[in-house]
């Protein structure tokens, strides 16, 4: 008799769905999981392999629900299979491969039908194990359209889930376990068990077995005349005497077996911690580094900072006192000014080269240039630097080492000729069509 098997755990926050992740992508040590057997592991929705907590986040945005508690179980892992014995094995006692077959598919189909095709984030098939096994996230959206773990997964609704599970499977042969059994993994209770042993308690249970004499009856005057019957039934007497110490040692051998069995995970489990534990270190001393690092940025800029403050405040009393500023602060002045002089005659020079279009259009790609230029009349002229604050009358700025107005004026001038020029060829041609010559 096989059975449908189904579980469940909620991941109820970010470190329980990235261990769920790496667990099932083959990202950390599995000691139950033979790597030679991962090519036949398969995922058949969440093929970037992504952390499971990030995508319950993102099916949970699409809902737009206006409150979510803090607390909320995201994601729910079910693991999908049945019994050992209901999976065809080969002459070693491996499992065949299950990809692609109907098993495979009509789970797909119950988890999808059951909670929603956009509820089912990850769905992966692990064949590196004795037993293979579906693992199955689920986002717990309620029918209306809740987050709710506890109404999607309800003592009610697992039960139903079990029957229905069971339905499911029954065309591969499984059928459903007892209802309300309170029934618990027989080995995973005696391996705790056995790892709680006491020493008195082991020492017992590996203690050399006690073999105990069998001794023969004598024979009867009869049996001696019915010597077959007799040894028959001493033949049988010992054969007894002998499979009782047989069973006897056997049982205490399956116990020796257990404790050694338990112990052997228990050191699995110490080591893939361990590791474990030895990248995480890594990762913090790696975050550690990261963090100094910016510290040192951090303390670098408020210490540039504090020392612009505490210069800008004494070149404010310095100047409230009308004191003379400071020989090289003058200088750096001065020197920026003069770039900025520079730049802005040589901005100014370009656009008097085109055509002149008006004082506005000068401004406009002035101000596009990250300069403010303001004109007035004749001999009024304004400029400010926006990235310096450096300011320029009429008489500072000289494109080209010529008067500003006079540049102005020569534009304007040539862009009149030139306009004549264009107008004069317009006449030519209309009066060369208009007598019927081809122009070249």
């Amino acid at each position: 008799m096989s059975y449908a098997i189904l579980r469940l755990s909620k991941l109820k926050n970010l470190g329980m769905a990235t261990s769920a992740t790496q667990h099932n992508y083959r990202l950390q040590d599995t000691p139950n999981a033979n790597p030679e057997w991962a090519v036949l592991n398969e995922e058949h929705l969440n093929h970037g392999q992504r952390n499971y907590w990030h995508l319950a986040n993102e099916r949970i945005a699409e809902l737009h629900l206006a409150r979510l508690r803090s607390d909320a179980v995201r994601a729910v892992e079910l693991v999908l299979t049945g019994s050992p014995e209901a999976f065809p094995r080969d002459a070693a006692g491996r499992a065949l491969d299950r990809r692609g077959t109907l098993w495979v598919q009509d789970n797909l189909r119950f988890v999808r039908e059951r909670f929603g095709p956009q509820n089912v984030v990850s769905f992966t098939l692990h064949q590196d194990e004795v037993t293979p096994h579906i693992h199955a996230v689920v986002v717990p959206i309620t029918a209306d359209g809740r987050l709710c773990s506890r109404d999607v997964f309800s003592p009610m609704s697992l039960r139903q889930l079990q029957t229905d599970y069971a339905k499911a499977m029954a065309p591969h042969g499984l059928e459903r376990g007892i209802k309300y059994s309170t029934a618990i993994h027989e080995d995973v209770r005696r391996h705790y068990g056995a790892q709680q042993m006491s020493k008195e308690a082991l020492a017992k249970v590996a203690a050399p077995a006690i073999v105990t004499t069998l001794r023969l009856e004598e024979p009867t005057a009869w049996d001696r005349v019915n010597l077959r019957g007799y040894l028959d039934r001493q033949q049988a007497l010992l054969d007894a005497h002998l499979a009782a110490q047989l069973a006897a040692a056997n049982q205490q051998l399956e116990k020796v077996a257990t404790v050694a069995t338990a112990n052997t995970l228990e050191h699995d489990r110490a080591r893939v911690l361990e590791q474990q534990l030895a990248r995480a270190k890594e990762n913090l001393a790696k975050v550690h580094e990261k963090l100094a690092a910016e510290e040192a940025k951090v303390a670098e800029l408020q210490k540039s900072e504090a020392s612009k403050i505490r210069g800008f405040n004494q070149l404010a009393v310095q100047l409230a006192q009308g004191e003379p500023l400071d020989r090289y602060l003058l200088s750096q002045g001065q020197n920026l000014r003069e770039q900025s002089r520079r730049a802005i005659e040589q901005a100014l020079a370009e656009q008097l080269a085109l055509p002149w279009r008006g004082e506005s259009e000068l401004q406009v790609a002035m101000k596009g240039l990250g300069y403010k230029l303001v004109l007035g009349g004749p001999t009024e002229l304004a400029v400010l630097d926006s990235k310096t604050g450096a300011k320029f009358g009429y008489e500072d700025i000289r494109p080209d080492g010529q008067d500003f107005a006079q540049q102005v004026q020569a534009a304007k001038a040539h862009t009149v000729r030139q306009e004549k020029v264009v107008e004069q060829q317009v006449v030519e041609e209309q009066v060369v069509r208009s007598r019927g010559v081809r122009v070249k």
